[in-house]
């Protein structure tokens, strides 16, 4: 996978793009070639994902063009880390619907079109143990593809793109949770006051179907995507939102339009977390050791996560990624929000391999007054009495 194609789109697409107050209010219709392309991909990307959910090979080969062996092998190890994380796991994928956004096309001939798009997919899942019982999580990703038209039909020829489930070793951990109500897993409680950063993410997830905000970031920030990615940028502001100060270490400033190290980088803003006391690690390890039960943590330790912690992901050594967890499925499996890909509810595991390490983070934030109302239209309005120093 090449992600450096897909960064200068990105940056492209922004040196181009008007304020997004006003590119939300009125985007640029599409030309009738331009239209017929994204009707093209439109049905090339459902065929694909349910062609990998259903391990059909002949109709996942039938959407790329002859040469585009790298887009195929890369759904091929797409299709056998799904099936074996869902047979890990204990569930069923049932379906998947695609939309997508084509903020970019580009003929470069007749029979070949550069696409950016935004693809939005919910995946349905069942549990195997409870049939009777299924749940959705969406993802947002960024793709650049190429097209080319064989015999007067598009097919894909190349598609570069960040996706959460392309973990170069496609095996996921081996551990499956315990039986259902044994666990120490829980279901989101609808009496349960909101937190304000769970609320937050959950308005400005991005394209994941779900999300709030009519799927796009929050326009106040600076999106990293295409610069190392948006993952931490985003759980700065969701902390913000919750009234967390920001200081020398951690801020935004408005004025220069970027996030400090702390605010924007996983690994700057984890030792700072630490390091200042608004969060405490709760536990570290692999999948495997994270729900294993252990003297402290009898039903495992992601049974003790609660919607507004935080977890780090840390590849060959480095942290590469965080989410901020914002609730449970319907199986009691802890789910998070994230950017780069764009997440909604999503099982916090997925996409990660055996080889990933885990930091659980326990936010230590501060009970809101009696009364006190949070909406995303308004994140930053928390009084200082009430911020977290």
């Amino acid at each position: 996978m090449n992600t450096t194609s897909l960064a200068a789109w990105l940056m492209a697409l922004s040196a181009l793009a008007l304020p997004p107050q006003t590119a939300l209010r009125s985007p640029v219709p599409l030309t009738p070639p331009e239209q017929a392309v994204k009707n093209a991909l439109q049905k090339l990307v459902a065929a694909e994902d349910a062609a990998v959910l259903t391990c059909n090979r002949t109709q996942l080969m039938a959407v790329f063009a002859p040469s585009a062996h790298h887009a195929m092998q890369e759904a091929f190890k797409r299709e056998k880390y799904l099936s074996a994380w869902a047979n890990a796991r204990q569930v069923r994928f049932e379906s998947v619907q695609v939309s997508i956004r084509t903020p970019g096309i580009r003929f470069a001939a007749h029979h070949r079109v550069h696409v950016f798009a935004v693809v939005s997919e919910q995946y349905r899942m069942q549990s195997r143990r409870s049939p009777r019982q299924s749940d959705t999580f969406g993802l947002g990703i960024r793709h650049d593809y190429v097209l080319e038209s064989l015999n007067g039909q598009w097919r894909i020829q190349s598609d570069d793109f960040t996706d959460p489930l392309n973990q170069d070793t496609r095996v996921p951990g081996p551990v499956q949770p315990a039986a259902e109500g044994s666990s120490g897993q829980h279901k989101d409680s609808p009496g349960a006051v909101a937190n304000p950063a769970v609320t937050y993410a959950n308005h400005y997830c991005g394209a994941a179907p779900g999300c709030g905000n009519g799927g796009r970031y929050n326009p106040r920030y600076v999106d990293y995507n295409g610069e190392g990615g948006d993952c931490t940028n985003f759980i700065s502001q969701a902390l913000a939102a919750a009234g967390f100060r920001q200081t020398r270490a951690w801020e935004y400033s408005w004025r220069h339009g970027e996030g400090s190290p702390a605010w924007a980088n996983a690994r700057r803003f984890k030792e700072f977390m630490e390091d200042s006391g608004r969060a405490t690690l709760l536990a570290h390890g692999s999948y495997a050791q994270l729900t294993s039960p252990s003297a402290r943590f009898l039903q495992g330790a992601a049974s003790a996560l609660r919607p507004g912690d935080l977890i780090s992901y840390h590849e060959q050594g480095r942290t590469v990624h965080t989410a901020i967890v914002v609730g449970f499925d319907r199986f009691g499996y802890p789910v998070v929000d994230t950017h780069t890909a764009d997440r909604f509810r999503v099982p916090w595991d997925l996409g990660w391999d055996r080889h990933t390490l885990y930091d659980f983070w326990k936010v230590h934030y501060r009970a809101p007054k009696p009364g006190a109302v949070f909406t995303p239209a308004h994140p930053t309005r928390v009084s200082r009495a009430q911020a977290p120093s």
